[in-house]
């Protein structure tokens, strides 16, 4: 099933706070008219809307979450194995650049892994299924700000440090690929060329010290992204991430509010607003390493040490040595 006959049939959509859930979510509702129903900090907790309290009945954006009856749209790294990831593919309800094209990253390293946010497949999807997207003009700076419009876009999940040095070659592969997927949609081209000037910035006719004046554009454009979100919502992480958005009495914060709304006017989609009132699923959150141990009990069930898990992501995949590559949520109620 597409994604267009997905949302028309269940068009409640739970979004991350961060950046990308946001724009993503923002995408949804401006062109598919789907509504917010509640978010998730991808950590310990998913607040629910009231009148919405079943955390599997819609649809979990930029999250994975293992149950067969939630449906999600996201970009992270799930699959143990080749057999796994049939799995996954198996159950109609996961749609996501990781499994798409059979691609599994436990063997041959995290550094070609799809490199960006959920909101640039999301575009290059309803493309693809004839839904066209327009964004604002990249280049327009926001107000009370130091970045432009094209900035805050590729803060989804590090989109900019990714293409411009950090795994600049895999990122090349990866946006030919969403431009193929899109029909090379011009708002995917256009994504792609705003990287063009910020390499001008740097002075490319220089060779001699150029990927580190890239690495400091970067940087820097990180930093006041970081410092927009702190000065106009309270917001201390670079990527707009909430670990919280309701006070003691299920009530949203007004900070939280006031982003929704602002990233919301930005994108052109004023009718993009949320619930006021929530009801908080908390569960356990973790970060360890992956062990040979685990695999039986976790694909039999999705379990660990007798635990249930929720929702779960690799960090660099499971073949990686990393003392911490697996990061995920049990007993979550």
């Amino acid at each position: 099933m597409g994604l267009v006959d997905l949302f028309k049939q269940n068009p409640n959509i739970i979004i991350n706070t961060d950046i990308d859930g946001i724009l993503s979510g923002i995408i949804l509702v401006k062109y598919l008219d789907c509504k917010v129903v509640g978010f998730t900090n991808s950590k310990d907790t998913v607040w629910l809307a009231d009148g919405y309290d079943d955390l599997y009945k819609h649809v979990y954006i930029d999250m994975f979450v293992t149950s067969d009856k939630a449906v999600c749209v996201d970009q992270h790294i799930v699959a143990v194995n080749a057999v796994h990831q049939q799995k996954i593919i198996g159950s109609g309800v996961k749609y996501s650049p990781q499994i798409d094209g059979n691609r599994v990253f436990t063997d041959y390293g995290f550094k070609y892994k799809y490199p960006f946010g959920t909101f640039q497949y999301l575009i290059a999807m309803l493309q693809s299924e004839g839904v066209q997207i327009e964004l604002p003009d990249l280049y327009s700076l926001i107000p009370d700000s130091r970045i432009r419009i094209g900035d805050l876009l590729h803060r989804a999940d590090d989109a900019m440090k990714t293409t411009l040095y950090a795994y600049a070659d895999n990122a090349r592969l990866w946006w030919e690929w969403l431009k193929q997927k899109s029909g090379n949609a011009q708002v995917i081209c256009d994504l792609i060329a705003y990287f063009d000037g910020l390499r001008s910035m740097a002075n490319p006719d220089n060779v001699v010290g150029y990927e580190d004046r890239l690495k400091v554009l970067v940087e820097g454009i990180k930093k006041d992204t970081k410092q927009y979100f702190a000065d106009h919502f309270g917001c201390r992480t670079s990527d707009g991430g909430y670990k919280r958005i309701v006070d003691d009495d299920g009530c949203v914060l007004e900070n939280f509010a006031n982003y929704v709304t602002t990233i919301g006017a930005l994108m052109n989609c004023p009718q993009f607003r949320i619930p006021s009132h929530y009801h908080a699923h908390v569960g356990k959150y973790y970060r360890t390493r992956w062990i040979d141990l685990f695999e039986k009990e976790f694909l039999e069930d999705y379990t660990i040490c007798g635990h249930k898990v929720f929702s779960y992501a690799f960090i660099y995949g499971p073949g990686n040595d990393s003392t911490t590559n697996l990061s995920f949520t049990v007993d979550m109620e």
